[in-house]
């Protein structure tokens, strides 16, 4: 990691917990559509990939119905009441400003609509260690890989001096479609234990966010 100049978080399940807000933005959208409610354990699995999918994946509903739900869904999560309802990840803070103590650029690609994402680091502060944040577009077309290059763009990096950091599969195969080096992270809702992001070709694994600082 000695060549590194650019460290890239995610943000769902990785540089916050999210899943507070999430949870009740998708209870509230399942009410209202009269759907069942998922168990918690399914709405682990909604944290970190584009939620469009995780509706025709859960529920089997069309892409059409989808989008349906998840206008619906964001309508919910987008007001404070729910997007507020995150908590931060104990150490991240500290480890994030002493990063930036040590010279290292800090940039955020998230799956969470941009605005979204932009709006919750802001909240919480988080938006004066970041170098650039990027989410995904009002269509939904953007990829991780594609968030992933324009944060090295914008950073003037190159992908050898790039590791993206996250908690989940989308997180790591969006790095190796960009060519960085990935660190997985198990505290968030993604990767259980170390086994599972160590299935990844040269992935490193952390359990707490200081853990980034011995890298």
């Amino acid at each position: 990691m000695n060549n590194i100049k650019l460290i890239i978080f995610d943000l769902d399940g990785t540089l916050f917990n999210t899943k507070p807000g999430i949870m009740k933005a998708i209870m509230k959208t399942m009410d209202e559509k009269g759907l069942q409610r998922p168990s918690e354990e399914i709405c682990d699995t909604f944290i970190g990939p584009p939620i469009e999918d995780s509706f025709v994946r859960v529920y089997g509903v069309s892409r059409e119905e989808s989008k349906n739900l998840s206008n619906c869904f964001r309508g919910y999560y987008g007001e404070d009441d729910y997007l507020y309802r995150t908590e931060e990840y104990e150490g991240m803070r500290e480890t994030l400003a002493e990063l930036k103590k040590r010279g290292m650029k800090l940039a955020l690609a998230t799956y969470k609509k941009e605005w979204m994402a932009v709006k919750l680091c802001r909240h919480f502060g988080y938006d004066e260690f970041l170098d650039c944040m990027h989410g995904s577009d009002p269509e939904g077309k953007r990829t991780k890989a594609g968030i992933i290059n324009m944060c090295m763009e914008e950073c003037g990096c190159t992908n050898e001096e790039t590791v993206m950091v996250g908690d989940t599969d989308f997180d790591a195969v969006g790095a190796s479609k960009a060519g960085t080096s990935f660190i997985g992270v198990t505290y968030g809702c993604g990767f259980t234990a170390k086994e599972d992001v160590e299935a990844y070709e040269g992935a490193v694994a952390i359990d707490f966010p200081k853990e980034l600082l011995e890298l």
